[in-house]
């Protein structure tokens, strides 16, 4: 459920980086707030149901602290990259957030026993 919600997230940041008309631009943008804060749910409802009980409390932190710093670079991308414009930063930001997306699913899928 998580993985079909952050990659929607990630499309709609590609789309937002191709908006011209404002109004379409606000309704993209409220759409992948929406759509990141539905998968932070989703990611914490499934935390609840992979991670001992005893250790949940260091994980979400862990995940806490994670989210953060990557929001923290995400911040400080257009300081680090100046010559960069609004639309390339989104798209660059929805492009890796695809691939990390798919490398993860991957990932995941290969340690998974088959389904039969």
């Amino acid at each position: 459920m998580t993985t079909p919600l952050v990659a929607a997230a990630a499309g709609s940041l590609l789309v937002l980086s191709f908006a011209t008309d404002p109004l379409v631009a606000i309704v993209l943008y409220a759409a992948a707030g929406m759509l990141w804060n539905l998968s932070r749910a989703a990611a914490n409802g499934h935390l609840l149901t992979v991670v001992d009980s005893a250790l949940i409390g260091r994980v979400q932190a862990f995940t806490s602290l994670l989210t953060g710093a990557v929001g923290a670079l995400i911040f400080l991308l257009p300081t680090l990259l100046p010559n960069t414009t609004e639309a390339q930063l989104y798209m660059a930001c929805g492009v890796m957030i695809l691939v990390a997306t798919a490398l993860l699913a991957l990932w995941t899928r290969r340690g998974r026993p088959a389904r039969t």
